[in-house]
């Protein structure tokens, strides 16, 4: 039987991957036969390190008695981890897996099918948003099945065949789609190198996934298809309640961002224009009084009117910074982490308080009403730091994971008593609101006397169908 090593000098396999590939073997191999792993290899990153010792904690937990089944359970859900964290390599997780069987005595082909799943059952595969799920699920399907490409095909609203996910090579082609269609028909159209499995709802066609087996390897792959839709049917049907709730928050999120638009038009025909008006006006006002005063008096009066249009003048930026921050656009118009920096360079220059930003991982991905709550509590939070903080310096970060996008807005100001949120924090509380509606939530941990920290999660959330109207569009 092939070794890691032997794929990798093939090139089926790279060296990176051997590497990690041969730590799968080496624990899975101790859980099997009832021993301790030494500890962890310094190569791997220190995240995939702590998700590998959680899944194997998990499983010598049920190695008593049952070592071989206690090391496909690390495998299975090892698997997930490496592919949620860092990405297989192609091969990379059957050539651990065929190994390990062979480590562990079992048969390979029944070894790599109690491992699929195993990680379809996982924890972690669960929790995924249903679209990342699907996309996981096949990349499982071409790792560990004999399929060489997989694709999971719904109708969409106007009826025709559409493909929500793919993986592998080719996996959208005319075949693929047409054995889909004919499947959602109530037609079952494969042949003995694409298999195609329906995905019921309410005992109903709901989705087809489809696979082209490997050549004169796709013997076992209908049972790894049934296993996977059996997985997506719940998930499916989670994808279908979220993307009704997702059309609701975008209405409430749409109907907030009208009104600060409509706010911001308001300010900038009312109040702004009386501003100009009333300056003029003092304008007026200052060159007739000075006719009439006495020269002595005239130095001090034209002091009096310059004080009051220096006011004025500060009074007229601050409404169009409100009235500019309040458009939605800034926040959707260009890359959300444009748009924060935009903001920490505004409030260094306007205060003299020193802004920080880390971004990290894929944020083009958002949809508009995650950009515009994101940016919403940024704004918020900088609001209080400049008005409340007495901080010198401000810290945000922004993550995205497969999972969940993380803000943090931290600064090194004054704080305050936590108590006081429910009455003080008006601002804070809305923002809150904000997140809850997107399915998230916000935490603010203060102390008088050491900074202030506002952290919101969001769920990471991909509707199938995408929302009817632009958030930020102006109506009458």
């Amino acid at each position: 039987m092939e070794t890691v090593e032997a794929a990798a000098d093939r090139g089926d396999v790279s060296p990176a991957g051997a590497t990690l590939a041969s730590e799968l073997i080496a624990r899975a191999a101790a859980i099997g036969a009832g021993k301790p792993r030494s500890a962890a290899t310094a190569h791997l990153p220190a995240e995939l390190r702590a998700a590998l010792r959680a899944c194997e904690v998990r499983a010598r937990r049920l190695s008593d008695g049952w070592g071989q089944g206690a090391a496909l359970d690390f495998l299975g859900d090892a698997i997930v981890a490496v592919a949620l964290e860092h990405r297989f390599e192609p091969g990379e997780a059957r050539a651990a897996v065929t190994a390990a069987a062979d480590e562990l005595g079992l048969p390979p082909h029944a070894a790599a099918f109690a491992v699929f799943r195993r990680a379809l059952a996982s924890k972690e595969f669960a929790q995924l948003p249903p679209a990342g799920a699907a996309e996981l699920a096949l990349v499982l399907l071409g790792e560990l099945a004999p399929a060489a490409a997989g694709s999971l095909w719904i109708l969409d609203a106007a009826g025709s065949t559409t493909c929500l996910v793919s993986h592998g090579k080719a996996p959208r082609s005319r075949r693929l789609r047409e054995v889909a269609k004919a499947a959602l028909d109530g037609v079952t159209a494969g042949s003995p190198q694409v298999h195609v499995r329906v995905v019921e709802r309410w005992d109903r066609p709901y989705a087809a996934l489809v696979a082209r087996g490997r050549v004169a390897e796709s013997e076992h792959l209908e049972e790894y298809l049934e296993e996977a839709a059996n997985a997506l049917a719940p998930l499916l049907e989670r994808a279908s309640l979220f993307d009704r709730r997702v059309q609701r928050e975008h209405d409430l999120v749409a109907a907030g961002e009208r009104r600060l638009l409509r706010l911001g038009f308001d300010l900038h025909d009312g109040p702004l224009q009386e501003i100009v008006a009333l300056a003029e006006e003092i304008r007026t006002a200052s060159t007739q009084i000075s006719a009439v005063v006495p020269d002595d008096f005239r130095h001090r009066v034209h002091g009096r009117f310059n004080d009051v249009h220096a006011r004025l003048g500060a009074l007229d930026e601050s409404l169009r910074q409100i009235a500019h921050s309040i458009r939605s656009t800034t926040a959707v118009a260009r890359p959300v982490a444009d748009a924060v920096e935009a903001e920490l360079v505004a409030l260094e220059s306007a205060t003299g308080i020193e802004g920080e930003l880390e971004a990290e991982g894929d944020l083009a991905d958002l949809s508009d009403s995650q950009k515009i709550v994101l940016f919403r509590v940024v704004q918020e939070a900088l609001s209080n730091v400049r008005k409340h903080s007495g901080a010198g310096k401000v810290s945000i970060v922004l993550r995205s994971r497969r999972t969940f996008v993380y803000l943090t807005v931290t600064d090194d100001g004054c704080g305050f008593e936590p108590r006081r949120l429910d009455t003080d924090r008006l601002g804070l509380a809305g923002i809150s609101e904000r997140v809850r509606l997107l399915g998230g939530a916000v935490e603010i941990e203060t102390t008088p006397g050491a900074g202030t920290t506002v952290r919101a999660t969001l769920p990471q959330w991909k509707p199938s169908t995408p929302a009817a109207a632009t958030i930020y569009a102006a109506t009458a």
